[in-house]
Order: structure tokens, then C-alpha cells, then sequence
């Protein structure tokens, strides 16, 4: 029983530390160290550096949920949670994609990107209740919130408020993007998330 419990716990442990890598790289510009790394050892050999040890971050994200998964149930998520999940999810995507288009809508939110990506979060850490996906989508969430703060704190203004093509095609994307995720939700993670895809899993997204 003990020996099954430090199996689990080093399992969640890639998890935990591919979080703290991936996550950690991204905030290097908000706490300064990227300026630093920078005046050391160049802008080209600190891109190749934090190129390389975010994708090990993102690596061991990957493979700890692969291993973590399935882990303890602390809630059972309403039902309402998951409808919830499949409004946002959409949004969230639309807003990811604005974040790479002369858009209005990347204009008007300015942190597209990380909007969308603290929706995204928000919306599956409501629509589940495994600790292994807490963690997962609790840490983006929390990490994407404070570089929300931080960026709307810094003001700032693009200098092109946009087009309307550029806005069609964030929604486009993003929409066709949100529904081949759901169609095939159940093939890649397990969970079914629309009927018509495949047989309804367990609670969660």
C-alpha cells in the first residue's frame, strides 16, 4: 500500500516538475531574469535556451498525466460545468488564434492569448475533479492570471486597431479548432464530451 502510494506520488511528481519548468520559462520576462540571461549570454543563445528547456517542460506535462492518469477523484463536478466548458472552450480558442491576427479582436483584448488561455483553464479545472488534472489546469489557470494582471497593469495599445478578415478568420479557426477538439475528445483523452462523437465517459473534460 505504501510502495503504491510513492508509485503515485513520483508519477505526480513529473507532473508537478514539468509544470514548474514550462510554467516557470514563461514568467522569466515578468520577474526580470530574461533581461539578465539576455545581457549574459545574448538574445540568440537565450532564445535557444529557453526554447529547449520549455519544450522538456511541456515533455514532462505531457508524460506525468500520462502517468498520473487516472488519479484520486476529490469532486464530482456538476453537471453544469461541463456545459459551461463546452460555451467557453470555443471563445477560449477564438481568442488564441486572434492572438497570431491583425484583429480587432486581439485590439480590443490585447492579451488575447493569455485570455484565452485563462479561459480555457478555468473552464476545465470547473469541469473536473481528478487531482492529477487540478494541478494541470489549476497551475495554467493561476499562471495565466497573473500575467493577465501584469499585462493589463502594464497598458499598452496596439497601433492598428485591426480588420474584419482578420476577425473572420480568428473565428474560423478557432471554432473549426474547438470542434475537432470535441469531436475527437474521447480518442485523445479519453473523455467524450458530445454524444454524437462517442459513448459519454466519466465526469470531466
Amino acid at each position: 500500500m505504501v510502495a503504491a502510494g510513492s508509485k503515485k506520488a513520483r508519477r505526480m511528481g513529473v507532473l508537478i516538475t514539468g509544470l514548474a519548468i514550462f510554467l516557470g520559462m514563461h514568467m522569466t520576462r515578468v520577474l526580470g531574469l530574461k533581461r539578465l540571461a539576455v545581457s549574459v549570454i545574448g538574445e540568440t543563445l537565450y532564445w535557444i535556451f529557453y526554447t529547449v528547456i520549455a519544450a522538456i517542460g511541456l515533455s514532462l506535462v505531457v508524460y506525468g498525466h500520462i502517468l498520473a492518469h487516472p488519479s484520486e477523484t476529490v469532486w464530482n463536478p456538476p453537471e453544469w460545468t461541463r456545459t459551461l466548458a463546452l460555451i467557453a472552450v470555443p471563445v477560449s480558442l477564438v481568442l488564441i488564434v486572434a492572438a497570431y491576427t491583425p484583429s480587432h479582436i486581439r485590439s480590443l483584448t490585447r492579451h488575447p492569448m493569455t485570455l484565452g488561455v485563462t479561459l480555457f483553464a478555468g473552464a476545465h479545472l470547473l469541469a473536473n475533479g481528478e487531482i492529477a488534472l487540478l494541478i494541470l489546469f489549476g497551475a495554467f489557470f493561476a499562471w495565466s492570471v497573473l500575467l493577465l494582471i501584469e499585462g493589463y497593469a502594464a497598458g499598452g495599445a496596439f497601433e492598428k486597431p485591426g480588420t474584419w478578415g482578420a476577425d473572420a478568420a480568428a473565428i474560423v479557426i478557432g471554432l473549426t479548432a474547438s470542434a475537432l477538439l470535441a469531436a475527437f475528445h474521447m480518442q485523445l483523452f479519453g473523455v467524450a464530451v458530445v454524444g454524437f462523437a462517442s459513448e459519454p465517459g466519466a465526469p470531466g473534460i
